[in-house]
């Protein structure tokens, strides 16, 4: 094996050991996953949003009550146990390479929902959260997935509010605070983008993003995250 081979081998681990439990993998796995480590499939979701919904709902109750700004989004994963844990190693851990791995499930499902897109985008970081982190999982994930489903990749927006924590806040509260937060960059007129996230929890930051892209004259913002929440009504 070449000089360049091993650096890449070193930071991108892939086909090697298996991202979620590190065993040994022996065959070629496009997904460096191995059988014996399941995610948890977004099997049963709403239309609109991708969230996981039950067996005897359609629309979720946000969709239902509330509806979204953009067109679709969608999934591949629940956000619980090791899909769960992927998320939080490339989002705190600085495993990035883990990228490679969240694009190649969001391509499956990009191909599957059939949309037609302009360019791939992402949900930006403030530059404070920026500079603590050292990286945006958002952008990594999007310049993987871009290059599997060949498509440009372009920095759309700009994140101009810092918020601390959106989970202490009701909906209301959340979706007002994601509204204030982005701006586009330049104008968009009439393009479909595909905007890339790691997680969908209640939609309130892609809601954001996506109001900020219709104003800048944007046709159509589909969403991706490699995982999503199960939707549950609020109570208050």
């Amino acid at each position: 094996m070449d000089a360049k081979k091993v650096v890449i081998n070193m930071f991108y681990p892939q086909n090697i050991k298996c991202v979620v439990c590190g065993k040994d993998l022996f065959e070629e796995n496009r997904y460096s996953i191995c059988s014996g480590c399941l995610l948890e499939a977004n099997i049963r979701f709403c239309p609109k949003c991708g969230r996981a919904v039950g067996a005897t709902t359609t629309y979720c109750y946000d969709c239902t009550n509330y509806g979204h700004s953009f067109t679709q989004a969608r999934a591949p994963f629940i956000y619980e146990g090791s899909a769960k844990k992927l998320v939080y190693r490339l989002k705190y851990g600085g495993q990035l390479y883990l990228a490679r791995t969240m694009a190649q499930y969001l391509a499956d499902e990009y191909y599957k929902s059939k949309w037609y897109i302009d360019f791939v985008s992402f949900v930006p970081m403030h530059i404070k959260r920026f500079k603590k982190r050292g990286y945006n999982q958002a952008k990594i994930i999007a310049e993987e997935l871009a290059k599997i489903i060949d498509k440009p990749l372009k920095e759309t927006l700009t994140r101009i509010k810092y918020s601390t924590n959106f989970a202490r806040l009701a909906r209301k509260e959340r979706f007002a605070e994601a509204e204030e937060s982005f701006v586009a960059i330049e104008k968009y007129k009439n393009k479909s983008i595909l905007l890339v996230d790691d997680v969908l929890t209640t939609g309130a930051t892609t809601d954001g993003c996506t109001k900020a892209l219709l104003k800048a004259g944007c046709g159509d913002v589909y969403v991706l995250t490699f995982c999503t929440s199960v939707c549950k009504p609020e109570l208050y």
